[in-house]
Order: structure tokens, then C-alpha cells, then sequence
């Protein structure tokens, strides 16, 4: 049973989307009934704060209103069969009032970067106004708020998984956290962090103090991330980014009017699964989520993304039947500190490319750790991308092995310290690798050893180049590498997603399965065509809406009408 089947209104509220529930939003006496009505099997409760205390000394966990008892919530989820994973909200959280704090300590507006307050419109049409953590007060009442949470769990044997959520929304393609703030409370604790950091009458250039703005705010929250994790011990499973389609700046004045389209929160739905990041669809209306972008949350976040990324055991991540996310490309650029005032792969114009031949079939890596342990499809590989000026011992490291081991790397020499320059020197002398030189727009030099490719490119080597200059430079690469896949033509205004799964023990002609999605969204009749190498066999047609589906020998031809959508799986070998 999908998100597409109609949910009766009065349970909107109480169900936004996503198979999450807000408790607090209606009676305990009815907590049975409509988790019974829910379809699915893992029910997302994010945890109210302030529903809890009205004091920050003094919490109500059923103590004088019954709708606070999560203890008789979980057992009711369990009576029916339901799994709840509870959401804990790290920094604001734009679905809750004050943005989560209790009204005694809404004092201080969060502002964003132009120094405007931040306003969230949920799925009722209400402003809601998002309050700075970076209060002392907010820091220590939360504290107490999590302490005394842990002991209820403890005390009432409560298994249930908490997850920590760091809420934020999509602006100009990039996430971010409603933590960010630019308010007086905000300015008056970075100084105070400041003056421990930098020597008497030290000046700092502006990188400098930035820098040091980008490790303050990280600091800060790291330490609301660490309090969680001490303080709800064995239920704590970690801490994950969601965002909140349509809660961005840009889109506040077109949902005020109404105009908002569903092309622009679409467009967040997959630049999230691009990045890992969760998208919610809780702050939107019925309305916007009918048609197309319903089935868009119901097939790829509800039913496939958000199973996967919630599971907690080995057994749950290696489910055979399962699609997940297909990515030729893991790129990496972090988004906090210097990194993020240099040379990104924005300048480059590298996501116009990989969004016009592979759709959102790649994954941008932009924190800390690398991913190493990604699910790959059984022959294909990623292609690694990296900014010199991102590469540090660990991803030094990386780049090294996984090239020795056979993989495949691309990296802007922007920015690269001469440090490891002279590694990489010293690297291809030691191993006596030869060298290729080209020029090509910039230079570039191929490496290879065995089936191991490294490419490093001038990124700071390009000059006056037009978008299809840039288009045509990142063809010409990637096109030496081996890809197998089948681009859409005509695919202009269609929204498309791929996912992959390994073939079952029925289909062992296949070396695994994909999965290609296709919704049109736009109001006019869209045809598109696929042709097929020798690698791709038409296996099933499913969920066709308003969708006529041709299949030739070597070519399928899908005509959607508006609002139309299809499912089309194939099978792949080698």
C-alpha cells in the first residue's frame, strides 16, 4: 500500500507525509485507531520538546496529559504491528512552534545570511518563527530536556531507535541548516569564541575568520549532537540530515501566493537523494502533494530511499529486493570551512553535466568521512571526483588505494597543497608510472595502472569558457571510462529517476536489475525515447498512469500525458 492511497483529512495533520506521526496533534484516545488505518510498517514519531515541559524544570511524560505518554504510544505501535523510530531534533525544526523550544526560551529570532528571520510555513498555511540554539540558556535546557528523556526510556524499557535530526531546506541547490544563524546571540557567542582562539590584537584576514566561524558552528553543534548520544545511550542510532521540501527562503513569498510549483520541490526531493539527505514532505498541503510529486514520495523516499536509510542491521541493508539508488559518480566537495569559498565543481558547470546524460545517477559526498562501504551494482564501479583543495592525509590515502585496487579517479588539482603534490610526484617515480599529457581546454594527465585510472585536471587552467565548452570537456572525459547505460532522449521538463537491485536466484540471466521512474510533471504531452544496447533487455512495465509504453527490439518509446507516470525495470548483463 502506497502514499498514493487517499488518507481521510482530519488524519493530515497527523500524518504529513512519510509515514511520520505528530503525536501531539491529536487525542490519545484515538492513537489505535488511526495507526491501525496507516499503511506501513515503520511509523517516524520526531520527538516535541516543548509538548513535554512547560517549565524546562518540570517534564510531563503523562504525568497530567496522556497525549505525552510514549511509553503506551510504542506499545500501541507494537500492538499493531507498527516499528517507531523516534526523530530527536538537534537544531531548529521548522514543523514544531518557536521551531521546537518551549515558549520560555523563544527570545532570540535565528537569522539567515541576508540577516532575515527565518519564517517556515507548515501544512496548514501558519508562519512559524525559528528561534537561535545558541543560547546558552537553549543548550542547557536541552541537556535537561535529553537527560531526563534517556532515564524515561531507561526506566519504562523503551527500544525504540532515536535518531538525531539536523532540519535544513535547499537554497540555490546547496542544504542548509536552520542551525546557521546570523542574529545578535549568534555574533555576541562567536566572539566570546573568538577571543579564545586568536592571540592579543591578533588581525584576521577575512578566510581566517570565516574559518574560524565555520569551526565555532560546528563546535556548537557537535556538542548538541554528542549531549544525545551520551545521554539516550543504546537507543541513539545516530545522526542524520533531512530536508524539508519547500521550507527555503526563496520559496517563502511563492507559498505564501500559492505559486510554488511542483517542478521546484521536486527538484529538492532529488538534489536530497543526490546528497543522502532526507527529504520530507511534512510542511507541504494535500494539494501540493497530489498527482505526480505524491507518487514521486511514495516511490522513491517512502517505499525504497527511507526503509533503506533507516535500517539498523546488516540483514535489513542486504534485502535482495530492495532498489536503491543507482550512482556512476561519488563527488566529493565539502561545504564548511575553506572549501566552500574556493573553486567548486559548480564553476565547472560538472552537475549541468551529469544531470543532462545521467539524470541524478551519482552521489555528492560533502561531509567528513568518506563513504567507503556504499552498496556498488555487481560490475560497475564510481568514478571518484576530488578537489585538490579538499584532499587531506585520509583522502590522500584513498585516492592511492583505491586507484592500486582498480578504481577509477578524477581530481581538479585546484588548490592541491604542494605538499601532497610532490606525494603524488614522488608516488607515480616510485611505482614508475607513465604520465600522459593532453591539452584540452586545460591540461589534463592520465595515469593508469592495471584496470586503475587517475585523471588530474587544471581546473584553475580554464579560460572564457562558454556552458558548452564545459558540456563538451566533461563528455570527452568521462567518455574514456567504461559506463554502461542508456541515456533518455528528449527527456527535457520529464522527471526520471534510476535505482538498481542484484538479480534473484530467477533471474540469472541478469546480472542485476535496474529500475528507471519516470513522472511528467509539466501540463503538456512528452514523449521520450531510450535505445537500447546490446547490455539492456525490457524485463516489466509496472504502475503505467496515463502513459502509453511502445517496446521495439532496441529501442521503448514512453508518451506521458500530463501528470503521467510509468515504472520500467530491465535487465542487465554484460
Amino acid at each position: 500500500m502506497s502514499l498514493t492511497t487517499p488518507v481521510p483529512r482530519d488524519q493530515d495533520s497527523v500524518f504529513p507525509g512519510e509515514n511520520w506521526f505528530f503525536y501531539w496533534k491529536t487525542s490519545a484516545s484515538l492513537w489505535r485507531t488511526k495507526l491501525q488505518e496507516f499503511p506501513g510498517t515503520k511509523i517516524i514519531i520526531p520527538l516535541n520538546w516543548s509538548f513535554h515541559t512547560e517549565t524546562g524544570d518540570q517534564f510531563d511524560f503523562d504525568d497530567h496529559r496522556p497525549e505525552t505518554n510514549l511509553k503506551k504510544l510504542v506499545e500501541i505501535a507494537t500492538d499493531v504491528g507498527k516499528s517507531v523510530i523516534f526523530f530527536l531534533p538537534l537544531c531548529p525544526a521548522p514543523f514544531l512552534s518557536n521551531g521546537g523550544l518551549p515558549h520560555f526560551l523563544a527570545r532570540s529570532l535565528a537569522l539567515n545570511s541576508e540577516g532575515m528571520a527565518y519564517g517556515a510555513i507548515d501544512a496548514d498555511g501558519h508562519l512559524l518563527k525559528i528561534y537561535s540554539f545558541f543560547d546558552p540558556r537553549v543548550f542547557e535546557a536541552f541537556e535537561k530536556f535529553v537527560k531526563t528523556l534517556g532515564q524515561y526510556f531507561q526506566t519504562n524499557k523503551i527500544n525504540s531507535d532515536v535518531w538525531g535530526i539536523r532540519s535544513g531546506f535547499f537554497k540555490d541547490g546547496q542544504f542548509h541548516s536552520f542551525f546557521e544563524d546570523n542574529s545578535k546571540t549568534f555574533e555576541q557567542a562567536f566572539i566570546r569564541y573568538l577571543q579564545t582562539k586568536k592571540k592579543d590584537e591578533e588581525k584576521l584576514t577575512y578566510f581566517e575568520e570565516k574559518q574560524f566561524e565555520f569551526e565555532f558552528v560546528k563546535t556548537i553543534q557537535s556538542l548538541y549532537e554528542s549531549n544525545a548520544r551520551d545521554l539516550l545511550k543504546e537507543n541513539f542510532e545516530g545522526v542524520l540530515d533531512v530536508a524539508f521540501l519547500g521550507a527555503g527562503t526563496n520559496n517563502f513569498l511563492k507559498r505564501l501566493s500559492g505559486n510554488i510549483s511542483t517542478s521546484d520541490l521536486s527538484c529538492e526531493l532529488y538534489e536530497s537523494l543526490a546528497r543522502d539527505i532526507i527529504p520530507s514532505s511534512v510542511l507541504l498541503s494535500n494539494r501540493l502533494k497530489s498527482g505526480v510529486l505524491n507518487r514521486e514520495l511514495s516511490d522513491l523516499v517512502a517505499n525504497s530511499y527511507l526503509p533503506s536509510r533507516l535500517a539498523t542491521t546488516a540483514y535489513e541493508h542486504e534485502d535482495i529486493s530492495t532498489f536503491l539508488p543507482l550512482s556512476f559518480f561519488k563527488v566529493y566537495e565539502k561545504i564548511d570551512g575553506l572549501s566552500s569559498m574556493l573553486q567548486s565543481w559548480s564553476d565547472l558547470y560538472l552537475w549541468d553535466y551529469l544531470k543532462s546524460c545521467y539524470g541524478w545517477s551519482y552521489k555528492i559526498i560533502s561531509n567528513d568521512t568518506l563513504k567507503m562501504h556504499d552498496v556498488k551494482t555487481p560490475y560497475q564501479e564510481h568514478i571518484h571526483l576530488f578537489h585538490g583543495h579538499d584532499i587531506d592525509r585520509v583522502i590522500f590515502n584513498f585516492i592511492l588505494k583505491t586507484f592500486m585496487n582498480g578504481g577509477r579517479i578524477i581530481i581538479n588539482r585546484s588548490g592541491l597543497s604542494e605538499d601532497f603534490n610532490k606525494k603524488f610526484e614522488t608516488f607515480f617515480l616510485e611505482n614508475n608510472l607513465q604520465v600522459e599529457k593532453v591539452t584540452f581546454h586545460t591540461q589534463v594527465q592520465n595515469v593508469s595502472l592495471g584496470e586503475g585510472r587517475l585523471v588530474l585536471l587544471e581546473g584553475e587552467g580554464f579560460k572564457d569558457l562558454s556552458k558548452d565548452d564545459y558540456s563538451t570537456f566533461w563528455k570527452t572525459l568521462v567518455d574514456t571510462f567504461t559506463i554502461i547505460h542508456v541515456p533518455l532522449n528528449n527527456a527535457e521538463g520529464i522527471d526520471y529517476y534510476w535505482r538498481t537491485r542484484p538479480s534473484s536466484t530467477n533471474e540469472l540471466r541478469f546480472e542485476e536489475v535496474r529500475r528507471l521512474s519516470v513522472y511528467n510533471p509539466t501540463s503538456y504531452r512528452k514523449k521520450i525515447k531510450m535505445h537500447l544496447t546490446k547490455n539492456f533487455v525490457v524485463y516489466k512495465v509496472l504502475d503505467e498512469i496515463n502513459v502509453i509504453v511502445q517496446t521495439y527490439p532496441n529501442e521503448i518509446e514512453i508518451e506521458l500525458s500530463p501528470e503521467g507516470s510509468v515504472i520500467v525495470d530491465f535487465g542487465v548483463f554484460s
